[in-house]
């Protein structure tokens, strides 16, 4: 009686894990197949932005549902190697999507310096400040006293968020500021033989600090409380619906590939809205950044809302660690094959904001939510300069 009585609701929770998948699934079918996306581009620019919002909230259910499966993933395989199941999903998907623009679309030799300086922002001041807010919230929260110990606070794993902090420092200046200042070229670039430096060094970087997060220094990227318990793969067990490995990879998979499908084609629809309501040009890789990030900044902010401080940076601080030190490899190569001209260097106003939020990405001991602030008014004033 109790096993009859089980199927039904473990099918009524597969539908719901599978439901949001088959409205991503629909929807892209109306875009690629129905003809949906050449009809909203001759509209009315209200009926252009009415149909952004849809879906876009396509795409949000979709992430909710990708996170949630990730987390199931991180439970089964333990940390860092979950986060670094859904950051090298989005990475691959990502590069697809650069290169696939590179090799289809109008000639545009910014785009990969855009996309990456996207990324870097919203995940390091815009995501990143929710998540240190909502942390130091939380601290309050289960505080038992009106006065706030320091020992109640949140707190990242120092040693590995100072390696994440180290790394895209590094790596961010050498490829989006150097490059401005280089004789080499007239252009914001390095010369082949530069380029083929740091490309190998970009590799090299990342190659290192994988197999170090993954071996012996895989307990500075866990929870305070698992590194000093000695836990480092002990995942906390949060899904009400229990999946196998195998099926909650797959779902994440799915989830994640519809997702970019979905960004990708609403890049066109993007740029006519834009283009109607006469805003730059530059926000419509903003709005497709933030669209791609929506899965891991879902995942992010879940992991801070449980007091998880450093699953939160695994996934952010991973995310931009990967897109700067493989997408400048990738689109060097691509544009060398192509004959294509790649300019990584960043304006003026661009460095100063990079330079700005790399000041106050030094991690701190303890959290009180000021310095998730002051991210968050870098990331309202990066927004509002795409936007002027």
């Amino acid at each position: 009686m109790a096993e009859a009585a089980g199927r039904p609701n473990r099918a009524g929770s597969l539908l719901s894990l599978l439901l949001p998948l088959l409205i991503g699934l629909g929807a892209l079918a109306a875009i690629e197949l129905g003809g949906t996306m050449a009809w909203l581009l001759v509209q009315p620019t209200a009926t252009v932005l009415s149909g952004l919002v849809l879906l876009s909230s396509v795409v949000l259910l979709l992430s909710n549902s990708v996170a949630a499966q990730a987390d199931r993933v991180a439970e089964l395989v333990g940390q860092p190697y979950g986060t670094l199941v859904l950051t090298g999903a989005v990475m691959t998907i990502e590069l697809a999507l650069v290169a696939s623009t590179m090799l289809t679309g109008e000639a545009n030799p910014t785009l990969a310096r855009d996309s990456m300086f996207s990324v870097v922002m919203i995940a390091l001041t815009g995501v990143t400040g929710l998540c240190n807010v909502i942390a130091a919230l939380r601290s309050r929260r289960i505080s038992v006293s009106d006065r706030l110990d320091s020992s109640q606070l949140a707190a990242p794993n120092m040693l590995g968020a100072l390696t994440y902090s180290d790394l895209i420092t590094t790596m961010c200046v050498l490829a989006l500021v150097i490059p401005n200042f280089s004789p080499s070229t007239p252009e914001a670039n390095f010369s082949p033989a530069e380029n083929a430096v740091l490309a190998v060094v970009a590799l090299g970087v990342y190659s290192v600090f994988i197999t170090a997060q993954i071996s012996s220094y895989r307990d500075l990227y866990t929870e305070v409380e698992d590194a000093l318990d000695g836990n480092a793969g002990s995942g906390k067990a949060r899904t009400s619906i229990e999946l196998p490995l195998g099926q909650a990879a797959l779902l994440l998979a799915a989830g994640l590939l519809v997702v970019c499908l979905i960004a990708e084609s609403m890049g066109r629809l993007i740029e006519t809205g834009i283009h109607d309501l006469g805003l730059p040009s530059s926000l419509a890789g903003v709005l497709v950044a933030l669209l791609i990030l929506a899965p891991e900044a879902f995942n992010a902010i879940r992991a801070a809302s449980q007091g998880e401080v450093q699953r939160s940076i695994n996934t952010l601080y991973g995310s931009v660690v990967a897109t700067v030190s493989l997408t400048v490899p990738a689109v060097l190569l691509l544009g060398a094959v192509t004959g294509t001209d790649v300019i990584l260097g960043l304006e003026p106003l661009n460095m100063v904001l990079l330079v700005l939020t790399l000041m106050i990405l030094n991690p701190r001991a303890r959290l009180t939510g000021i310095e998730g602030m002051m991210k968050l008014v870098i990331f309202l004033f990066w927004i509002l300069l795409q936007v002027a």
